[in-house]
């Protein structure tokens, strides 16, 4: 699968256009058009071009932030969120050291997850697990 990217639209229009159509022409399966702002825009381009389209919806970003099911009702084939794991990641960290900061003179910091929880998201049950498989007993 091949998916062409183009940020034209800096350029106007047309240029989106030209790019689009030459991406149709040399055969990739699927286009994303960068900062595309508003619905008007984002349905201008499913409605131009005969080739699926990609939105790509960055929070507080260029594009207007549609869900999922709205982007299909307009017919985009997939969307992509690229950065809402790294933003809910460093909200996290920020209100971790926060919580710690406030509670290293008043007591024990908050517990985010259990040392059972982390052990599994981090992958320690499977290590520890095929450890045992190659443990010597002498």
């Amino acid at each position: 699968m091949i998916l062409a990217r183009t940020d034209a639209l800096i350029h106007g229009w047309e240029e989106v256009e030209a790019r689009v159509n030459e991406f149709i022409r040399v055969g990739v399966d699927f286009v994303l058009i960068e900062a595309l702002p508003d619905r008007e825009a984002m349905q201008r381009a499913v409605d131009t071009f005969d080739i699926p389209l990609i939105a790509n919806i960055i929070e507080g970003g260029k594009t207007e932030n549609l869900s999922a099911v709205e982007l299909a009702r307009m017919g985009f084939a997939m969307v992509t969120y690229p950065i809402t794991l790294v933003a809910a990641h460093l909200k996290g960290t920020r209100d971790a050291l926060k919580n710690l900061k406030k509670t290293m003179t008043t007591g024990s910091p908050p517990q985010i997850l259990s040392f059972e929880e982390v052990c599994e998201g981090v992958g320690f049950n499977d290590y520890w697990a095929e450890e045992e498989r190659y443990k010597f007993d002498g």
